[in-house]
């Protein structure tokens, strides 16, 4: 037996068209908006179809498309380009098929958190799916509008097994504080006492 798994699969060098697609049995595969217009290697086995960069590194990878005139898209390689154009976003294909909380999110978003928020997903879904990020932007909004920041830490803290942690339980019973009062309503009173 060989000591190493035979790699069954072949190489093409296709031209991508203006928006970033090759052509490989009729079906269209994203590749990067850098490539638009370019040549790319590509490797295709039976299941996959991955585009690689001069160096023969993964760009991106798709699922073999059987049939034919069908289309694959990988959005990670093009968020940084639409970071440029954040005002574009709502009339993308890539935000009709965000999830929901990511649609609410963008629409509350400020022109500038807009571009940061599109970078963050740019490496996100480079090595992850919608699923932890979208946990994370729900866990961050339960005070309200995130930052991107916020996003990111709760992220890295639920890949990295530090997620929400529960309330504290202490030992001995807390002294009763006074309630705290809230609003500028006892300086109007102090205000009131002067005029009288």
């Amino acid at each position: 037996m060989p000591a190493k798994e035979y790699e069954c699969v072949r190489y093409e060098t296709l031209k991508a068209d203006k928006y970033g697609y090759i052509k490989l049995d009729l079906n269209l595969y994203s590749t990067s908006p850098r490539y638009a217009q370019g040549k790319v290697l590509v490797r295709i086995s039976y299941n996959k179809v991955e585009i690689l960069n001069d160096d023969h590194h993964l760009v991106v990878s798709h699922s073999r498309l059987y049939g034919q005139y069908r289309k694959s898209m990988k959005w990670q390689p093009y968020l940084n380009l639409m970071a440029k154009r954040p005002t574009a976003l709502k009339y993308t294909s890539f935000y009709d098929q965000l999830p929901e909380e990511w649609k609410s999110y963008f629409g509350a978003c400020t022109v500038p958190e807009k571009p940061e928020a599109l970078k963050l997903l740019s490496i996100i879904l480079k090595d992850h799916d919608f699923s932890v990020i979208t946990k994370a932007l729900v866990i961050a909004s339960e005070h309200g509008h995130p930052s991107v920041d916020a996003i990111k830490q709760v992220f890295y803290q639920l890949i990295n097994g530090r997620g929400i942690r529960s309330d504290i339980k202490p030992n001995i019973s807390l002294p009763k504080l006074p309630e705290a009062t809230r609003g500028l309503g006892h300086y109007d009173q102090l205000h009131k006492g002067v005029d009288a």
